[in-house]
C-alpha cells in the first residue's frame, strides 16, 4: 500500500518555517500596496506570527489598519498565494477597544511592526506598549467559573479511572478552561493556543511541565495529575463550594 505523503492534499503548504517566513515576506509589499490603495487609511501595522518571524507554513499576513472616519471592518484577500487578513479600525475604535482591556487588540498593538507610519498609530502603540507591560488586573475565577472548571476535571477523572480514551478529550477541554483561568489570576494577557507552551515555560516553568505532560503522556493517570496540578492554580482546591446565579424573570 502506498501511503501519501506530505502536501498530497492539494492546496495544502509544506514549506519548511525558514521558507514559509520568506513567502510571506516576498508578499509583502503588493499585500501593503493593497492596504494603500484603500480609501481612507492613515497607517498600517504587521501583526501576527510572520510579523514575530514565527510564521510556519500555515501561517497567512495579519495587519491592523488604522482608518478615518467612523467605520471599521475586516477583509480578507489573496495576495501572490498568500492569504491576508486586515482589521480596519478608526483611532477612536482602537482605544475604546483598549479601555475594554481587550487583551488580542492590546497585543497586536504592542507587538506590531509599523509599515505604513502616521503619528496616530505612533501613540497608539505607545499606549498598546505601556498597557501590555503592565498587564490586565488579575482576576479570580467567579462561582460559577470555579464550579465548572471543577466539574469539568472531575469528569475527567472518573474516565480515568474507568480508562476509557475518552479521557484524552476531556482533559484537553478542561485544561483550556483551567489555563484560561490561569491566565487570569495571575494577570497576564491571555494568548492564543500555539503560544500557551513558550508563555507559560517563561512565566511559570512548572505549570509549563504540567501542560506538557498532559499534552504528551499516554498515561491516563499522569495526565489527569497534570490536569489537577493546573485547574488547584486556579481554584486553589478541588472541593465544591456552595453557589449559583440569581433567580430572573422568565420571559
Amino acid at each position: 500500500m502506498r501511503v501519501a505523503g506530505p502536501g498530497i492534499f492539494r492546496g495544502m503548504p509544506t514549506d519548511p518555517p525558514a521558507d514559509a517566513q520568506a513567502r510571506l515576506e516576498a508578499a509583502l509589499p503588493a499585500a501593503l500596496e493593497r492596504i494603500r490603495q484603500t480609501p481612507g487609511v492613515l497607517g498600517a501595522l504587521w501583526c501576527g506570527s510572520a510579523a514575530r518571524g514565527e510564521a510556519n507554513a500555515h501561517s497567512d499576513l495579519d495587519f491592523h489598519v488604522l482608518v478615518e472616519g467612523d467605520r471599521r471592518w475586516r477583509a480578507n484577500y489573496v495576495v501572490d498565494g498568500v492569504p491576508v487578513e486586515a482589521f480596519h479600525n478608526p483611532a477612536r475604535k482602537v482605544r475604546a477597544m483598549f479601555a475594554a482591556a481587550q487583551g488580542d487588540t492590546i497585543t497586536m498593538f504592542a507587538e506590531g511592526r509599523t509599515v505604513l507610519p502616521h503619528p496616530e498609530l505612533d501613540a497608539l502603540t505607545a499606549e498598546a506598549r505601556a498597557l501590555h507591560a503592565a498587564g490586565p488586573a488579575p482576576r479570580a475565577p467567579t462561582g460559577q467559573e470555579r464550579f465548572r472548571l471543577i466539574e469539568e476535571v472531575m469528569d475527567a477523572r472518573a474516565l480515568a479511572d474507568a480508562g476509557d480514551p475518552l479521557h484524552v478529550l476531556l482533559a484537553c477541554r478542561a485544561a483550556e478552561l483551567a489555563l484560561e483561568g490561569l491566565f487570569g489570576v495571575r494577570g497576564w494577557w491571555r494568548v492564543k493556543p500555539q503560544r500557551w507552551l513558550p508563555t507559560l515555560q517563561e512565566r511559570d516553568p512548572d505549570a509549563a511541565h504540567d501542560l506538557r505532560t498532559l499534552l504528551t503522556t499516554p498515561d491516563a493517570g499522569a495526565r489527569q495529575a497534570a490536569l489537577e496540578a493546573l485547574a488547584v492554580r486556579v481554584t486553589g482546591d478541588l472541593t465544591y463550594q456552595e453557589g449559583g446565579s440569581e433567580p430572573v424573570s422568565v420571559p
